[in-house]
């Protein structure tokens, strides 16, 4: 399972071994499909960064990203990333995840694809606040296989109701009051 914050600040290296940046951000197309990883690199005196496609992706690791020797570096104005994570016009970071009877489930923390299926995402990561956080862990939703019912708009995610019952806690953020 790959998770959007293990990922970000991973060096891009082409097969032949050369870097050609780091991952700022990661991109996604209208459907909310991964579609790009955004490097750290910004384009001299203009307010664009260099983006490759996730088409180019060779492997996507635990310490790098192997993308082919001729990917193309796209070069995009900041204003033309619509969909990423966290630096485009609308982010999945912090954004709120409601039900359809308007239960606020809490906020995105982090995002969750798998290696072998590729691009959709498989669920989110919520956070209830750094106290609720510390105290009971952070929440993971995991998507159904059809997640059709899920609606991400430009401000919200609304899921049906039944997906409260599937939250699960993450008890690695919980103080448990023990060493180790």
């Amino acid at each position: 399972m790959i998770q959007i914050q293990q990922v970000l600040g991973l060096p891009v290296l082409l097969r032949s071994g050369r870097r050609i940046g780091r991952v700022k951000d990661i991109r996604f197309d209208e459907f909310w499909s991964l579609s790009g990883i955004v490097l750290d690199h910004r384009v001299w005196l203009r307010k664009a960064y260099k983006v490759v496609s996730w088409d180019d992706v060779v492997s996507c690791g635990p310490d790098a990203i192997f993308v082919n020797d001729n990917a193309e570096i796209a070069i995009v104005d900041k204003k033309r990333l619509f969909r990423t994570y966290h630096t485009g016009i609308i982010q999945l970071k912090d954004m709120p995840v409601f039900t359809k009877e308007g239960l606020r489930l809490g906020d995105i923390t982090d995002v969750y694809f798998k290696e072998t299926a590729g691009r959709q995402i498989i669920g989110y990561e919520l956070t209830d606040g750094f106290l609720a956080d510390v105290m009971e862990g952070r929440r993971r939703l995991f998507l159904p296989e059809q997640p059709e019912n899920v609606t991400i708009g430009e401000n919200a995610i609304i899921v049906p109701s039944s997906y409260e019952r599937v939250l699960e806690r993450d008890h690695t953020w919980k103080v448990t009051g023990e060493d180790g």
